[in-house]
């Protein structure tokens, strides 16, 4: 994997595919070199059944992966900062490793505040229009197709921003800055003020829910922060 980028002091756009919904381990994985281009995919084993739930969101099957490694982090040379629509989601998926983070969510949230939603099909279809992107999101749920969206959705966001997109200490500060979400947007609090939501949900959520929404993610882990702080006082 090391033939994948260049410098150490980089960036790579990454994307998934899984086996599970929960405690999910990668079976695809992607990566575009920001500064490059250069692209790189590939399959591995998770060494447990594929969920068919997710096989009918991916398309990949037991036969697909049969006979080849389990993905290994100790053999993925990492970048200084890892890009990626909910980053935090592939990030964990892949081992937690030590990178800094640029969610393009939160980026597009910054830079087209006017678009009404920031799913990453959604983001592509407002940034083309909806007959060029469908050429690029019938590729969705395929790690590369997704990581070619999400490099193109990070490229209009630096180019909306004013900034390089080869500029990543700047683009790591707009994403970091976006404001977490103030009240729970699903589920059984739905509606409730974070900060009133049950100490242990909001735990739980945080360690069984892996693709939370940057913003929630934000939110819920400043509340366990702020419990854990109260506690220290008391």
């Amino acid at each position: 994997m090391t033939d994948a980028f260049n410098p150490a002091d980089t960036a790579l756009v990454i994307d998934t595919e899984t086996d599970q919904g929960r405690d999910p381990r990668p079976i695809q994985v992607a990566t575009i070199n920001v500064a490059t281009g250069f692209e790189w995919m590939k399959y591995f084993n998770s060494g447990r059944t594929i969920s068919p739930v997710v096989i009918k969101i991916h398309g990949i099957t037991d036969d697909d992966v049969a006979g080849l490694e389990r993905f290994n982090l100790a053999e993925f040379q990492l970048p200084t900062y890892l890009i990626g629509h909910n980053v935090r989601f592939d990030w964990r998926v892949i081992g937690s490793p030590s990178a800094k983070l640029i969610c393009t969510v939160r980026l597009a949230r910054v830079a087209f505040p006017e678009w009404s939603a920031y799913g990453q099909s959604k983001c592509i279809e407002q940034l083309l229009g909806k007959k060029e992107a469908s050429k690029m999101t019938i590729a969705a749920h395929d790690a590369l197709g997704d990581a070619r969206m999400c490099y193109l959705l990070y490229q209009a966001c630096c180019e909306r921003l004013e900034i390089a997109p080869t500029d990543f200490a700047a683009a790591h500060a707009i994403a970091n800055k976006a404001n977490p979400v103030s009240k729970m947007p699903f589920g059984k609090h739905k509606g409730k003020l974070i900060k009133e939501v049950p100490i242990d949900y909001v735990r739980w959520m945080l360690g069984n829910i892996h693709n939370l929404q940057p913003t929630l993610y934000s939110a819920l882990t400043k509340r366990v922060k702020a419990d854990e702080a109260k506690n220290v006082k008391n």
